[in-house]
């Protein structure tokens, strides 16, 4: 999404007659790249966003611009197979089950090959001895500020009790006089 997203018109020299037919997709195109700038002025990443899904999530559109650009790959090979769920899900979203289906197909190796039962668990494993550890930390802190707290009572007690034995002594200085 770090393309151009300000670019809000462009002109195109006309070209061959014979291309006619080519200059007219690409001139349309560009009519929609700038139209969705220019709707999204304020947000350049709605903008790039929103060019994404329109053009590379759509099985049709982007074949037709890959076939104006004269190249022939997959799109969904370049992406990280940990995102493409997510890919799939907006692909789902904006432009149905038709295209869901043609994304699916395009990508099903990519997608079998991140199931990988092992590191899945690994990772699972990972995260609750993780979790398990912040709360060994915290228990050891509530340890911490209970002794805190025991030890101020002690101090407490033996304060009352040196107190209470000053009380008795005088008393007792008092009852010999």
């Amino acid at each position: 999404l770090q393309s151009n997203h300000t670019l809000t018109s462009l002109q195109v020299k006309e070209i061959n007659h014979n291309e006619l037919d080519t200059h007219e997709e690409i001139k349309t195109h560009i009519h929609v790249a700038t139209m969705i700038n220019r709707n999204n002025g304020s947000d350049p990443e709605a903008a790039g966003r929103q060019k994404v899904i329109q053009t590379q999530l759509n099985s049709k559109t982007r074949a037709v611009l890959c076939r104006l650009q004269g190249i022939d790959r997959s799109l969904y090979s370049e992406i990280d197979p940990l995102h493409l769920p997510e890919v799939l899900s907006l692909i789902a979203q904006r432009h149905g089950q038709g295209e869901l289906y043609a994304a699916v197909l395009s990508s099903i190796m990519t997608l079998f090959s991140t199931m990988n039962r092992e590191k899945c668990i690994q990772q699972e494993r990972d995260y609750h001895a993780a979790k398990a550890a912040e709360h060994i930390a915290k228990v050891e802190e509530l340890d911490k500020e209970l002794a805190t707290i025991k030890e101020a009572i002690k101090e407490e007690a033996g304060a009352a009790v040196r107190s209470q034995d000053n009380v008795c002594s005088q008393s007792n200085k008092r009852r010999r006089t």
